[in-house]
């Protein structure tokens, strides 16, 4: 009996150790993956106005057209992305459609690709589909869908804006933060929109504190932009779902053992067994 219970002991302290290990092999991989990918919030500082790109409609823009009386609100993403940029155009595309601001009115929207492959075309018939979503015909010309072939302007408009990114050669993919950015009419960066679940009330809170000339707080808690946009399966947020099943399972097993515990010396204490013993 006792040798069954030391069995049963051994195994469960061999399923610690080897879930200890993979936790050890995920976190390492998280941080390999997620190295030189942040955000770094640039409350008040300017965005370079003579960046080239293409609009949706095959036109050449510069970023300073779309700055003016406007607030600015600039997402970078692209329109082939496997994980959170569909996912966070779509929850804006909502937010908007239940705002008292409509973009094209009170303010402008560029969502610039950071894939220098997308093509104008491509980038189009994302716009198309998040603009079903947002239901107001003044959004078509207020909400503009940039690419460009020189990844050197995406790059400086995103080390401008604080948002590091890099591309996956393995998995043919970029990996990025979701994160959104307004801009005033001097060009300055105001307030920053971290990761999703948009809330209208807030964004047109911050749409009008940008029309104001006010700024936001920095993200003091370094919590704000924890959502990552790629396609391994885990991103530091389900590490952090991760972390809180490994704490329930060391629970788990300090009930077990202590479970165990109490039986073991329960066996111990039979008469049946002293009597084996002093045999």
């Amino acid at each position: 009996m006792r040798a069954r219970f030391a069995l049963q002991a051994l195994l469960l302290a061999a399923l610690a150790v080897a879930a200890a290990h993979s936790s050890a092999q995920t976190s390492a991989r998280i941080d390999y993956l997620l190295k030189d990918v942040y955000v770094e919030e640039k409350i008040g500082q300017k965005i370079p106005a003579d960046l080239s790109f293409t609009d949706d409609n095959g036109r050449s823009v510069r970023i300073g057209q779309y700055i003016g009386d406007k607030p600015l609100l600039i997402s970078l993403n692209y329109a082939d992305c496997p994980k959170l940029c569909s996912l966070q155009l779509a929850d804006m595309a909502k937010c908007m459609a239940d705002m008292k601001w409509t973009a094209g009115v009170d303010f402008t929207f560029l969502t610039v690709s950071i894939d220098p492959t997308e093509t104008y075309e491509r980038a189009k018939l994302a716009k198309l589909r998040y603009l079903g979503a947002v239901g107001r015909a003044e959004a078509d010309r207020g909400w503009h869908f940039l690419v460009t072939p020189n990844e050197g302007n995406v790059k400086a408009l995103a080390d401008a804006l604080g948002y590091k990114y890099k591309f996956d050669a393995e998995k043919n993919e970029y990996l990025h933060k979701s994160a959104m950015f307004l801009v005033n009419k001097d060009g300055v960066i105001s307030h920053y929109l971290r990761n999703m679940a948009y809330q209208p009330a807030d964004v047109q809170s911050k749409l009008e504190s940008c029309a104001r000339g006010e700024f936001g707080q920095f993200d003091e808690d370094d919590m704000g932009f924890g959502l990552n946009c790629f396609s391994y399966e885990y991103t530091d947020n389900i590490a952090r779902a991760f972390r809180w099943m490994r704490y329930g399972g060391v629970a788990t097993l300090v009930f077990f053992f202590s479970f165990m515990g109490y039986w073991w010396i329960r066996e111990l204490r039979k008469p049946g067994d002293s009597k084996a013993e002093a045999t």
